[in-house]
């Protein structure tokens, strides 16, 4: 059967949408100036290549460069377990999330005691829509959770999973150990969700305190959009992510999963 060249290309993906030419784009700083001059000393070291892909991610949202720095390293040690968790970070701030969960789930083999790793690799499942394997992953974070700062991070994450699994007593009972004298460190928007799904507190008076132009908004209004959606106001949840939307922190998890879950709503940014 032959095929028209008009037919073939109207299936086809562009070149613009599909190639990116290395090298990428250089960034300077002078962290990274100081690193590049370490690596080029010590070559075969892979630590530096981390700690530069770190650096480029912190400093400037540079995540694609950093993705390939951190293959630059993984030439050098494919077994490195850091290296795809950190990797796999940030793929899912590209949006990558196939690739982000293949990262973290070979990381968590390789070193299945880190709990940044199973934080992300929950994360990656959440966003894909994975929720039974983000409960897996989840429960792996909280057996290696002992500060009541990241019991919060992770018990909201549990808790908006098990929600999605159509699950709320065992949601709820994830809550236990909350209380208002609970400290969650730099988690406080983790934290005030938390108190509002107890009952202390509700989600019209935390989003009538936000600061819509911050990056506590981004954390807070996901969750809240995601309380609405699971309570069935789907329009509400959806003006709550389109609010987060309209911040700039565009790297930051609350956004994208705000971002996912409008998409698979049919809505875009406003």
């Amino acid at each position: 059967m032959s095929v028209s060249p008009e037919s073939f290309a109207d299936g086809m993906a562009t070149y613009d949408s599909q190639v990116v030419l290395y090298p990428l784009a250089d960034f300077s700083s002078s962290s990274i100036d100081e690193i590049d001059a370490t690596i080029a000393s010590n070559p075969n070291d892979p630590e530096l290549y981390m700690k530069k892909g770190i650096a480029l991610s912190r400093e400037s949202f540079r995540h694609q460069q950093a993705v390939d720095t951190f293959s630059q390293g993984l030439q050098l040690d494919p077994f490195h377990a850091l290296l795809y968790r950190h990797r796999g970070h940030r793929y899912i701030n590209l949006r990558e999330f196939n690739p982000a969960r293949a990262d973290l789930e070979l990381s968590s083999r390789l070193d299945p005691s880190n709990w940044d790793t199973w934080y992300h690799l929950g994360l990656g499942h959440y966003l894909v829509g994975d929720f039974a394997r983000a409960e897996t992953a989840y429960r792996q974070c909280w057996a290696l959770t002992h500060t009541d700062d990241n019991r919060v991070a992770i018990a909201d994450w549990l808790y908006m999973t098990l929600m999605r699994l159509n699950r709320p007593d065992e949601a709820i009972a994830v809550l236990d150990f909350v209380t208002p004298e609970t400290d969650p460190g730099e988690n406080g928007a983790y934290f005030r969700r938390l108190l509002m799904y107890k009952g202390i507190g509700s989600a019209d008076e935390l989003l009538a305190d936000a600061d819509k132009a911050s990056l506590d908004f981004v954390t807070l209004g996901y969750g809240l959009g995601n309380y609405f959606f699971c309570s069935g106001n789907t329009e509400r949840a959806i003006e709550v992510w389109s609010d987060v939307l309209a911040g700039s922190y565009w790297s930051a998890f609350g956004y994208i999963a705000a971002e996912v879950d409008l998409r698979r709503l049919g809505r875009t940014r406003r």
